[in-house]
């Protein structure tokens, strides 16, 4: 039986790799990353240890023009279209709204929702015809439990819970769900800063703010994410999953 594609943006570190991971043996994979060449390439020799066939995109995606650039090579690679699509990449950079220079803004906001936004309808349509699809949008608690000096990624978090849902509801008939996986703190390159924070303390730190007492792995964002590709997943749609520890739980002390 041919394996389903799933393309997988920043499936190269972090938590696009452990989503990579989840997947990998059941799906062929197609990794997008920015620039970090060494690391993408000891990613696939690992992911493809387990018999998975997996090829690299490398490139920015800022826009649309990125992201339909991207899907034509998959497709001019694989020969086909993704039946998966994971919109994992992204960054973050703390900062005061009116401390940071608009640009940024406009950049950050565009590389988290609205290149989702596009790459979503450029895998649609062959979705359509094949009456099955898997989106998962990876979002975070940001865009529910406030947090100072993350206006932006807030809000462009804020914006796939509306997108998710809706583009769930428009494209459910065909069997195609859409979801966003919510993560709290999780070990990756882009938190290493806190997570180094956190760690130098005693576990009373961590405890303070996750009711777990202990900081995410990227295999605990993976395996949800490869269960809602999964078929067993079929009635779950338009969700919002939180995967943090009781983290965004509220207030856990006095």
């Amino acid at each position: 039986m041919e394996k389903r594609l799933a393309l997988i943006t920043g499936g190269t570190s972090g938590i696009g790799f452990g989503v990579a991971e989840a997947l990998a043996g059941d799906c062929d994979l197609a990794l997008a990353y920015a620039g970090n060449h060494d690391r993408a390439n000891n990613a696939a020799g690992i992911l493809q240890k387990t018999g998975t066939e997996v090829k690299l995109f490398p490139g920015k995606l800022s826009g649309y023009d990125d992201a339909n650039r991207l899907v034509d090579d998959v497709i001019g690679r694989y020969g086909k279209s993704p039946e998966i699509l994971i919109n994992a990449a992204g960054r973050i950079k703390d900062g005061f709204f009116m401390q940071i220079d608009f640009p940024f803004h406009d950049e950050l906001v565009a590389q988290h929702l609205l290149v989702t936004m596009a790459l979503s309808q450029l895998v649609l349509k062959p979705m359509y015809g094949k009456r099955y699809g898997r989106i998962v949008n990876i979002g975070s608690i940001s865009a529910f439990y406030a947090k100072r000096s993350q206006v932006s990624y807030s809000a462009a978090k804020a914006g796939l819970t509306g997108f998710t849902r809706t583009l769930a509801i428009e494209v459910a008939h065909r069997g195609i769900t859409v979801n966003t996986v919510a993560p709290g703190l999780i070990r990756s390159p882009m938190t290493e800063g806190i997570v180094r924070y956190l760690e130098s303390g005693s576990g009373k730190q961590i405890a303070k703010h996750i009711p777990s007492g202990f900081i995410g792995e990227p295999e605990d964002v993976g395996s949800l994410v490869a269960f809602l590709c999964s078929d067993k997943a079929r009635y779950i749609t338009g969700t919002v999953i939180p995967v943090d520890g009781g983290r965004s739980l509220g207030d856990t002390g006095i």
